[in-house]
């Protein structure tokens, strides 16, 4: 199927043209005002949507490779909810992190029917939320240990704060120090993380510095946006 050719329009397309049609009514500056809209936001957003459907359209094949009935999901409505949920998120972000958790956590939608329906909707509306540096904290707080050993780089610390790994790591979170308390602040607020950003500088023991943080949601949550193992 030629996915580029099936694109419809939607009723997001409808709010488009009404509101170009209202700048257009402007008087003098209309007719400008209209062009410069075509050209900063039209363009623009339906090139990110036909992105997004084109990753959707490359997953969904690879999962013809698999045991999962594809024609099933047409009628399942949590999958399909999803699918429009994800790509309303994917429509207002440029971030690559955001757009690969969007499109594993469709795949998990699709692939695992023991999926709450009301907690997948919880965390899709925690990546919309969420820029990339969420995501990546998450993942270096759910195992320090292991993501310092993948860069090669020590996990061995006497004494310190979370810090002492977590800048390791990612040295340029040294000068972004409140941005990095943020994050870690958001991520303690939604319950992904059982500690906020205190830890930063609580002093520790060296196995207490590279200790997993994630709670039993935030390891969930991180589950729901990796690719699953079906299709790897």
């Amino acid at each position: 199927m030629d996915v580029q050719g099936e694109i419809k329009t939607t009723k997001g397309d409808m709010v488009h043209a009404l509101t170009k049609g209202a700048i257009a009514s402007i008087p003098v500056l209309g007719n400008y005002l209209s062009e410069a809209f075509d050209l900063l936001v039209t363009q623009p957003a339906e090139k990110r949507k036909e992105n997004i459907i084109l990753m959707m359209d490359e997953r969904l094949h690879r999962l013809e490779n698999t045991s999962i009935d594809l024609n099933s999901l047409a009628e399942n409505e949590l999958f399909l909810s999803s699918v429009l949920q994800a790509t309303q998120i994917a429509m207002r972000t440029h971030q690559n992190d955001k757009l690969i958790a969007l499109i594993n956590s469709i795949t998990n939608v699709a692939t695992d029917i023991s999926l709450n329906d009301s907690k997948v909707q919880m965390f899709l509306s925690f990546i919309d939320g969420f820029n990339e540096w969420h995501l990546r904290l998450l993942l270096f707080f759910d195992d320090p240990k292991g993501s310092l050993e993948s860069k090669g780089l020590s996990s061995d610390f006497y004494m310190g704060g979370a810090s002492s790994a977590l800048y390791s790591y990612y040295p340029e979170l040294k000068s972004e120090e409140e941005f990095t308390r943020q994050v870690i602040n958001d991520l303690h607020h939604r319950g992904l993380l059982n500690s906020d950003a205190g830890v930063l500088n609580t002093m520790m023991t060296g196995s207490g510095i590279v200790a997993s943080r994630t709670t039993r949601a935030g390891k969930e949550f991180l589950h729901f946006i990796s690719e699953p193992d079906l299709i790897k």
